[in-house]
């Protein structure tokens, strides 16, 4: 049967049990604020009961656990669905940069640089004969092929950054995968010996979050404690350590770029299945998203390159050329037919005649024909058979001119070889990386092309001119469906439509993350008005047990004073 020592027990034990609880309550409240945290609670177990005559009598409580409130579920989807917020948060990032870069709208943008370039043109149309005219027009130009240069700097530059984020989060990805792997080993060893190790798994819990942001992980718990994550198929932690990944430079991965890396693991050299996270968001910028800007704005750059080379080449302005002038773009060979020897621009079978000017401006045309099996040194042979004419092939480029005492022009071109190969262009370069102002036009402006006549003495003609000055309305893209203005303004506005897209799908990511929060924190938040509510239930708990052990004690007192 109990006895007054058996309820001073079961009062002892009450003032533990309520001690314990004031203490995990007040732990919780302490680590409100602390990232990470799962919030704890108090699992009472009642002593096991004396059996008497009577029945049983209750020893008091005990301590069963104290658990920490997790819910794995969630805590696994969030891993995994935050790596989407990972990668739409970078991609909306670089978006922004993307859209400064163009400076749009502005004055400064490429769209008001072609406007007045064009307008600069049409001046010019209208003018041929004012040498300030055609200076200003000029430099316009050289402004336009600036933008052009300046804003495929400012890709080359984000794409830069991009590559150096995927660069740089390389050693942050190893380094968490380290700590998961440490933190593993600590939480096998205190679970292993029957303790519990709460705040080791609310510390990894923490780290799995981070690295999920980062990129595509899953994983999972085995009997042990430890987490097993892996990215893809491979395996990235388990119980037996953690691999390293590593930035590989790989030029193969664009000819034009000698640093960009791509991921791969540091033991088998086996590419890292990147689908997902910050890393993947940086590469669909790198890879994806800034090359197709670059494409576009080579396409306007081409377009310009070949349209007003096409006319400059063909034609003649107040002066006709003299002296030696050379190709600017090169063959692969000078036994390669010219149609397929790697040039930028297409040739095709044709002719085109070289007009030569006697002292007097009298002209002599000779018509060059251009076969499908024309090579270099070919056109070369057939330029020195032109009267008082000459070329010569340096390597995979052409030299030509006239001699001295004669100038020269050219005209009537149905093959495209003038602008594929360069020869007397308005523009030098291919796209938007290498577009200039051809130097030898910059240095005479009276050899801007104006007229197709071969009669120098009429320098009012401006039909070239009114050709170079209706590409303003010209159908030369999107296969002869917009002007040049028209798709720079249509790739301004695409980007501004995938920004938003992105913008969209961040704002979905957001709220996923933030509902899946909402839910962990329900089960693993600390909640102040309930523990503190919870604070005022244990002190009276804790309050009635002492009672109970004061009574006890009265009563043994009594009775020894009996005794005595």
């Amino acid at each position: 049967m109990g006895t007054l020592f058996s309820a001073l027990g079961i009062g002892r034990s009450g003032l533990l049990a309520a001690q314990v609880q004031l203490d995990v309550a007040g732990n919780n409240i302490a680590n409100v604020n602390t990232p990470g945290f799962s919030r704890q609670r108090v699992e009472l177990e009642e002593l096991f009961p004396i059996s008497t005559p009577n029945g049983t009598i209750g020893r008091g409580v005990g301590i069963a656990t104290i658990q920490r409130l997790r819910d794995d579920f969630l805590d696994t989807a969030y891993v995994r669905q935050v790596a989407g917020l990972g990668n739409t948060e970078v991609q909306a990032q670089y978006y922004n940069l993307i859209e400064d870069a163009y400076l749009e709208p502005g004055e400064n943008g490429f769209g008001t640089r072609l406007e007045l370039f064009f307008d600069a043109l049409a001046d010019f149309s209208n003018n041929v004969e004012s040498l300030p005219v055609r200076e200003a027009f000029l430099a316009e130009a050289e402004s336009a092929a600036s933008e052009l240069n300046q804003l495929i700097a400012r890709f080359d530059q984000l794409r830069t950054n991009a590559n150096e984020e995927v660069r740089n989060l390389v050693p942050e990805i190893n380094s968490l995968a380290e700590r998961i792997y440490e933190v593993n080993l600590q939480i096998r060893d205190i679970e292993g010996s029957g303790r519990t190790a709460s705040a080791l798994r609310d510390q990894r819990g923490l780290l799995l979050d981070q690295l999920g942001k980062l990129i595509n992980v899953s994983y999972q718990e085995d009997d042990s404690g430890q987490v097993q994550v892996q990215i893809g198929s491979e395996i990235l932690v388990d119980a037996t350590g953690f691999r390293e990944i590593t930035a590989f430079r790989n030029s193969a991965l664009d000819p034009e770029r000698q640093d960009l890396v791509e991921l791969r693991w540091v033991d088998t050299n086996g590419l890292v299945e990147v689908t997902n996270g910050e890393v993947f968001g940086a590469l669909t910028i790198r890879d994806t998203v800034i090359p197709e800007q670059d494409a576009r704005i080579d396409e306007i750059a081409r377009a310009l390159i070949y349209e007003l080379n096409k006319i400059q080449s063909q034609g003649r302005g107040t002066e006709a050329l003299e002296g030696t002038i050379s190709s600017t773009n090169g063959v692969t060979a000078a036994t390669d037919p010219l149609v397929s020897a790697g040039l930028p621009f297409t040739v095709s079978a044709g002719s085109f005649d070289v007009v030569v000017y006697d002292a007097s401006g009298t002209p002599t045309a000779t018509t060059i024909n251009i076969t499908a099996a024309t090579t270099l040194n070919d056109l070369a042979t057939a330029l020195n058979g032109v009267a008082n004419f000459s070329a010569s092939v340096s390597g995979t480029t052409l030299s030509l001119g006239a001699d001295a005492g004669f100038t020269y022009s050219f005209g009537n071109d149905t093959s495209g070889v003038l602008p594929a190969l360069g020869i007397n262009s308005l523009f030098n370069g291919t796209d938007a990386r290498s577009i200039t102002l051809n130097p030898d036009i910059a240095d005479n402006p009276g050899r801007v092309t104006s007229s197709y006549s071969t009669d120098l003495l009429n320098t009012g003609d401006n039909t070239a001119a009114l050709d170079m000055a209706n590409l303003r309305t010209a159908l030369v893209l999107e296969t002869g469906t917009a002007t040049i203005g028209d798709f720079y303004q249509s790739t301004v506005a695409l980007l501004g439509i995938d920004a938003r897209s992105n913008e969209d799908l961040l704002l979905t990511e957001n709220e996923f993350i933030q509902d899946l929060e909402t839910r962990r924190q329900e089960t693993s938040g600390v909640n102040l008005d309930e523990e503190v509510a919870s604070l005022l239930l244990f002190q009276r708990a804790y309050e009635a047990s002492a009672r109970v052990m004061t009574v006890a004690d009265s009563m043994l007192a009594t009775l020894l004073s009996i005794a005595q």
